[in-house]
């Protein structure tokens, strides 16, 4: 009889115990998601140098690099419906803008684009959002003449 109690008091103990890392583990995420959302919220309108810019668009690469985010042939992220982070950024190109995303920048070498537009003027003029988790899906910054 002992031993039967005893059973099932390790056995409710394994089941709480595993209840409690579960929620854990969400309230950590969660946590996390809300930190990156905040972060990237802090750009919105905000005005930057191009040298700035680049520190922006290695968060956005580490994120997507932690999130396991898949790249395809040309080495582009593939957004996700869940945790993936697409960056654009619109340069001025004579009378109009050219939309360049940032992955192609980034293979491309960041350098020229340091060379380029170090002391350019951006904004970010748009943010959107996953529609089923809430986590940021898409940056767009755009160069200014400020």
């Amino acid at each position: 009889m002992k031993n039967k109690i005893l059973l099932i008091l390790i056995i409710f103990m394994a089941i709480i115990a595993g209840i409690t890392y579960v929620i854990y583990n969400y309230k950590l995420n969660l946590q996390e998601v809300q930190k990156i959302n905040n972060e990237f919220k802090t750009y919105s309108e905000a005005q930057m140098l191009g040298t700035e810019l680049v520190s922006v668009m290695n968060r956005v690469q580490d994120v997507n690099s932690k999130n396991s985010i898949e790249k395809d042939e040309k080495g582009l992220y593939i957004e996700n419906d869940s945790n993936s982070i697409k960056m654009y950024i619109r340069l001025k190109y004579e009378d109009d803008y050219t939309t360049l995303e940032v992955e192609k920048i980034l293979n491309d070498g960041v350098e020229n684009f340091i060379k380029t537009y170090s002391t350019a003027s951006f904004k970010c003029t748009e943010i959107t959002h996953h529609e089923k988790t809430g986590n940021v899906k898409t940056l767009t910054f755009t160069e200014t003449d400020d």
